[in-house]
């Protein structure tokens, strides 16, 4: 294609300009990591721009996070040198219902409602009095005393997930009748009523609303056709990441206002399903959106080709993914170091002392705590870092070291269960460990050299073990 895009400097490849000059109706990006997946988003709205294809004010970026917002809109400015419309979900609900009078919910208003309910609420209702009772296991005299506070503690997890991911769905009060039809844990329903009942009335009351609120009311706006909106394009960043309440608001979105709808993403980078989002959205976007053409970004200008090689294979276990045949002009030998650890914390510090100072690290934890078996430090200043594996989606660094790689319940992948009570409000995954996988592709593919990867030479991971067998791996004792 003759056309020269250039963006942030780089001119586009052949694979980042096709949806660009070809720009039909609907179109879904699958962008490898570290395949210029914004270059090519910020090259769409730069082209059309210049060529006069449409106006500012006319598009519409959407993103998840209130960080990749300012980033998308950082770079769209640099580069186009006009601010264009850029939102969360949630702020373009909120745009949408404008002239609603509410206040928004604080934040910590379902765990205040959970609280207040095991601290004296349950005992006012004899169903729920009995559900507590059963659930926890107390009986006799003195019951308030006798349960085990871990057992409260996850149970008030399991709550607050349950609710969660019922109000990012689209379900309506209705769907509770169905609940307790295909559930046999009554019990443990007739609480999650009640405490959905006492938020919801809490709401009501002081006229507040959630954030799952404002989108529902933004779609029936949309649907009442009570609002005007300028869009002629949609573009939708990390559409991996949708929920089905999500996903709704756009299909009413596109319908009001007839535009072009762009998403792009990675289904390998797939990682929310625990908060709502649900992989089949991105996988069978044609069927939703009728004869919409599909693009592939392959070239990665991140990862060397052998890590390429390795993660694809590992992530193609998986039975939902699309194929992507990922190809890198960057070559390592071996861009995979197991290190056995001997002392964890000291082995964290021999691994840091490898890299040149000037190099950027992340270290990498599949929680918030596995830092502390390898560090009395925090790593939040300079040029390492410690973030959760979530936390790093979307970046990259020079180096990256995972933590914890055991075969362990917190290890990684994680064994913990869910209770099957969240099968009922989420998309179940059926292969073992299906997301756990997706979440060690994104850590792999964070790197723009090496990776070292910390564990137990007794007790490895199991994804240790299969990356094990592939050639290009290097063995460390430290």
């Amino acid at each position: 294609m003759k056309e020269d895009i250039i963006i942030n400097n780089y001119h586009l490849d052949e694979n980042q300009k096709k949806p660009i000059l070809e720009n039909p109706k609907y179109s879904l990006i699958i962008a490898g990591a570290g395949s210029g997946k914004t270059l090519t988003i910020v090259g769409k709205i730069k082209y059309m721009l210049e060529n006069n294809l449409i106006k500012k004010d006319e598009i519409c970026c959407l993103s998840f996070t209130n960080e990749a917002v300012l980033n998308l809109k950082k770079n769209i400015y640099q580069n186009c040198h006009q601010n264009i419309t850029t939102y969360t979900f949630h702020k373009l609900a909120l745009n949408i219902i404008d002239n609603e009078n509410f206040l928004i919910a604080p934040d910590n208003l379902k765990d205040t409602i959970i609280n207040n309910f095991f601290t004296k609420l349950f005992l006012e209702n004899k169903y729920t009095k009995k559900s507590v009772y059963n659930i926890l296991k107390i009986y006799g005299p003195f019951k308030e005393y006798q349960y085990q506070k871990k057992d409260l503690k996850n149970l008030k997890k399991i709550i607050k997930q349950f609710l969660d991911l019922y109000s990012s769905n689209t379900f309506t009060k209705k769907d509770w009748l169905n609940f307790f039809k295909k559930s046999k844990k009554h019990h443990l329903l007739i609480i999650l009523y009640a405490i959905y009942n006492l938020y919801e009335k809490e709401k009501q009351l002081n006229n507040l609303l959630d954030f799952d609120d404002m989108i529902k009311l933004a779609i029936n706006k949309l649907k009442r056709k009570k609002i005007k909106l300028p869009f002629k394009l949609i573009i939708i960043d990390e559409f991996q990441d949708t929920s089905l309440l999500r996903f709704t608001l756009i299909k009413e979105l596109v319908k009001l206002t007839n535009s072009k709808l762009c998403v792009c993403g990675d289904d390998y980078q797939s990682i929310y399903n625990f908060s709502g989002s649900d992989i089949n959205l991105f996988l069978d976007f044609p069927k939703y959106f009728k004869h919409a053409k599909i693009y592939k970004l392959e070239t990665t200008y991140r990862n060397s080709q052998e890590l390429v090689n390795i993660a694809g294979k590992f992530i193609l276990k998986n039975p939902k993914q699309v194929i992507k045949n990922l190809n890198s002009q960057k070559h390592l030998e071996k861009p995979i170091i197991i290190v056995y650890e001997k002392n964890p914390k000291e082995t964290l510090n021999k691994i840091l002392n490898f890299f040149p100072k000037e190099d950027k690290v992340f270290i990498l934890g599949r929680t918030h705590y596995d830092l502390k078996k390898y560090s009395n430090k925090t790593y939040q200043e300079g040029n390492v870092k410690f973030l959760t594996i979530h936390a790093s989606k979307g970046l990259e660094t020079d180096h990256v070291i995972i933590l914890n790689m055991t075969n362990e319940i917190y290890g990684f992948p994680s064994k913990q269960k869910d209770d099957t009570i969240l099968s009922l409000v989420k998309k179940e995954l059926i292969y073992p460990f299906e997301e756990e996988r997706r979440l060690f592709y994104t850590a792999l593919t964070r790197t723009k050299k090496d990776v070292f990867i910390i564990t137990n030479k007794y007790n490895p991971s199991i994804f240790i073990k299969e990356i094990l067998k592939e050639k290009n791996i290097k063995i460390l004792h430290l």
